[in-house]
């Protein structure tokens, strides 16, 4: 999944969001893992092209993907 017109600080408050609302284990700084309630993303963040790629590798099979990139669409529009 792909957003674009994502600032450095809306980056930097998503993350933020992602750990104290969601408790997300979150590594690595501009890319990484995103870790919680049982689902585990990969994230890379562009800051020059404003972009960040998420893309889900594992989830319960009662969340489907489309759900959880709807919730992180809506995160970032938040943020």
């Amino acid at each position: 999944m792909l957003i674009q017109n994502v600032t450095p600080d809306k980056f930097a408050t998503l993350r933020d969001n992602l750990l104290s609302t969601h408790q997300a284990e979150i590594t690595g700084t501009l890319s990484g893992t995103i870790t919680s309630h049982g689902v585990t993303a990969n994230y890379r963040y562009d800051p020059d092209a404003l972009s960040l790629t998420v893309d889900v590798i594992h989830h319960p099979f009662f969340i489907p993907v489309s759900a959880i990139e709807h919730q992180l669409r809506d995160a970032v529009m938040a943020a």
